[in-house]
């Protein structure tokens, strides 16, 4: 295979942008349009992650019920070893 000769390139030059010169009292300035908001595409069956979050949602609701009747059986034994607390310290004298 033969080499390829090393050919510069030309450069390439660069418009510079011309400024029309307006009278002052003739501009006009329009309001760019507002873009609208994009609308929510709607699923005929809902999504994997859309199913997943209420799949913990109704686990979730397990869990609160344990966890309260956790938290109401932790304070009934704080205050029956309060209690027995109190009432061993006056046996002894």
């Amino acid at each position: 295979m033969a080499k390829k000769p090393n050919r510069s390139r030309p450069k390439q030059t660069t418009k510079k942008a011309t400024v029309a010169k307006v009278d002052p009292i003739e501009t006009v300035v329009e309001e760019p349009p507002v873009p609208e908001p994009p609308k929510p595409v709607l699923s005929a069956r809902p999504k994997r992650a859309q199913a997943a979050a209420e799949r913990l949602e109704d686990e979730y609701a397990y869990i609160v019920g344990d966890l309260r009747r956790v938290l109401i059986l932790a304070a009934v034994m704080f205050i029956l070893l309060i209690a027995a607390n109190l009432i061993l310290s006056r046996m002894a004298f």
